[in-house]
Formats: C-alpha cells, sequence, structure tokens
C-alpha cells in the first residue's frame, strides 16, 4: 500500500532540488536513481528527457511528469502545516509539477512492493514543460511504445480528469520607432511605447468566450527617462478550444498590428504569431478514460470529466496519436507563491498511480 510518510518526504525532498526551466540536471539525476533503485531501466533521448521501462504484462500504460519548474523557484523552503505543503511565500511550491513525480515515484514503489505482478508501465519524465511544452515537442516517440497513459500535471484531485484542452498561439512583436531627447527635441521621436500602447487597446484581450483567451503578458521597452524609446516588445498568447476560434483571433491580431502601422508609417512593426501546441477533445468512453476510472474506483473515487484552458505535455501525446490524460495532482494555484499541495489529495494521486500500476 502506498506510504504517506515516504510519499511526502519523497515530495519535500524533491522540491528542494532547484529544476527551473532548462536547469533540470539535478533533478534528473535524483528521479534517475530512484527508478533504477527500483528495477526500472532508464534511458534519455537526445534532449534528455527521461524514459524508463518496467517490464509487465500487455501494452505499455504511460506514466508522465514534467521535472521544470517556474521562477521564483531557487531555494524553495517547504512548510508542513495541517495537512498542507505550502512554500514560505518567497517563492512558488513547485508542486507543479513534484507532486505529479512523486506521485509516480510513490505509486512505483508500493505497487512493486507487493510483488504480485504489474502491468507493462513506461515512465516518461520531461524537461521544460514550463512556457511551450518543449521538452514534449522534443521528445523522442520512436523510444515510446505505449499509446495511453496519464500526465499528472492537473490542478485539484486526482479524479479531476481533464477530456478538453485548448490549442495555444504565441505572439511575440518587435515595434521599432525613434530615438530624442525627450527635453530638447521630443517632436522629432516617435514613441514605440505609444505605439504598443495603441495596439494594446484596439486588440482583443482577456475572456473572450467560455473556451477561449487571450493575453499580452509582457511588454518591455526605453532605455532612459530623457529618451523617446525607440524599441518596444510585446509578447503574448491568445488560446481556445476551438481551432475556428484561434484562427479568427489570429486574423483580428493582424487586422490590429496592421492598422496601427498604417498610423505610424515611418515605424517599423514586426508581428509573429506561432502556433504552440494543438486542442483535444478525448472521448469520456475512451479506453484511457476506462483505465482511469477503474483505478479510480478501486480507491473509492468517482470520475470529475473536465475542461481546461490550460495546455500540458497531453496536448503533444495526444497530438502523436498517443491518449496520454492530464488527472488532478492535488495542488492548487500553480505558478504563485502561494501555491499549494493537499497531502491527503497527492496520497489519492498515488494510491491511483498503484493501482494502474498493479492492474494488468
Amino acid at each position: 500500500m502506498a506510504n504517506q510518510e515516504r510519499l511526502i518526504n519523497t515530495l519535500l525532498e524533491l522540491i528542494k532540488i532547484d529544476s527551473p526551466s532548462g536547469e533540470e540536471d539535478a533533478i534528473d539525476a535524483e528521479v534517475s536513481s530512484r527508478l533504477e533503485s527500483m528495477g526500472l531501466d532508464v534511458a534519455h533521448d537526445a534532449y534528455r528527457n527521461v524514459i524508463a521501462n518496467l517490464e509487465g504484462v500487455g501494452n505499455p500504460f504511460i506514466l508522465s511528469a514534467h521535472l521544470d519548474t517556474v521562477e521564483p523557484g531557487r531555494g524553495i523552503k517547504p512548510v508542513v502545516d495541517e495537512g498542507i505543503v505550502r512554500s514560505d511565500g518567497s517563492t512558488i511550491l513547485g508542486g507543479d509539477c513534484k507532486a505529479g513525480v512523486a506521485i509516480i515515484l510513490e505509486g512505483l514503489q508500493s505497487a512493486l512492493e507487493q510483488n504480485n505482478g504489474n502491468r507493462a508501465i513506461e515512465i516518461v519524465f520531461t524537461r521544460h514543460e514550463e512556457g511551450g511544452l518543449v521538452g514534449a515537442h522534443n521528445l523522442d516517440f520512436s523510444m515510446i511504445a505505449g499509446k495511453v497513459g496519464i500526465v499528472f500535471d492537473g490542478e485539484g484531485p486526482p479524479n479531476r480528469i481533464i477530456l478538453q484542452a485548448p490549442s495555444q498561439n504565441v505572439v511575440t512583436a518587435t515595434i521599432t520607432g525613434r530615438a530624442a531627447h525627450a527635453g530638447l527635441e521630443p517632436e522629432k521621436g516617435i514613441s514605440a511605447l505609444l505605439i504598443a500602447a495603441d495596439i494594446l487597446g484596439r486588440l482583443p484581450l482577456g475572456r473572450i468566450d467560455d473556451e477561449t483567451t487571450s493575453n499580452i503578458g509582457r511588454m518591455e521597452g526605453g532605455l532612459k527617462r530623457n529618451i523617446v524609446p525607440e524599441m518596444a516588445f510585446l509578447d503574448g498568447e491568445f488560446r481556445s478550444r476551438s481551432n475556428s476560434k484561434l484562427a479568427d483571433l489570429e486574423a483580428k491580431f493582424h487586422g490590429v498590428f496592421h492598422e496601427v502601422a498604417s498610423r505610424y508609417p515611418e515605424a517599423k512593426i514586426n508581428l509573429d504569431i506561432t502556433n504552440s501546441y494543438q486542442a483535444y477533445d478525448i472521448d469520456p468512453e475512451s479506453e484511457t478514460v476506462e483505465i482511469i476510472v477503474r483505478a479510480l474506483a478501486d480507491i473509492g473515487l468517482e470520475p470529475i470529466l473536465k475542461s481546461t484552458g490550460g495546455g500540458s505535455d497531453a496536448n503533444v501525446f495526444i497530438e502523436k496519436g498517443i491518449a496520454a490524460i492530464p488527472v488532478g495532482i492535488g495542488v492548487r494555484d500553480f505558478h504563485t507563491t502561494w501555491e499549494t499541495a493537499v497531502i491527503s489529495e497527492v496520497m489519492l494521486g498515488a494510491q491511483m498511480c498503484e493501482r494502474l500500476v498493479i492492474s494488468p
């Protein structure tokens, strides 16, 4: 049976290992060592994603989570208080996705300790998930045999199963105006920041509808207070579970940038819109859902079928023909300094994972 004390110790140990995106070597070494100690064959692809195999009955079932965290995520000091794990408030907790990794490690270990046989299992721990699913996009799928699985990377309890998720388009724009001394001859300048503000005031931003959102999350520009700013940079995104709505938003973004560019003929405005991942919509009667529902029933939980506005490695798996579906990992308020992990829910995740490993 899953051991709660061991699970929480594992979670705390993983949280204390710094692993911001692009700096996953230390957490890689730790999880690889733990998997090898349980008898799994551990390999890495060219991007250094971790791929491990456990021999067993039937076709492989994939258990996946990502190794990296967002910032501020260095020197995290986890605090356990009345069944909740949180940081000291100066950093994120890193429960996203260390709770998912801990769930998989405990589920495996507790299942193997029973020595009653197991399903064939593939573990996939990706790098650089945050900021664009980079590890999953670079995953060597020729090393993956499974066609069904779970991505432990969702908010809420483990019976929260995400059947629909959006496509995301990433937006970047560079605006070049003309610098001038702000006190002596501002009329000779063209403010890139004012052009950026004009653009922002015209873009459709925020909640567009129940399955579509749009955001410019970062604007940078200028050098000093006494210089008309020559350069500005915008970084944003829009996403939707409907690709037709995504295409409509893309057209509106291009329209706004074209309109503003016509108002400032001496400026240069470069817009780039790139798709980061594709939407998915999983049939609730699918094989993967049935496997997950059986495992939940074994621990007395009813499934909660949900849609989300967030992306995960599951978007890439599903695009590649692998029905690996996200479930909750007991974590709330991802990417914030008030992020928490609910110990009872993390434990339920480990118990469900244990059932998935045991059940052929």
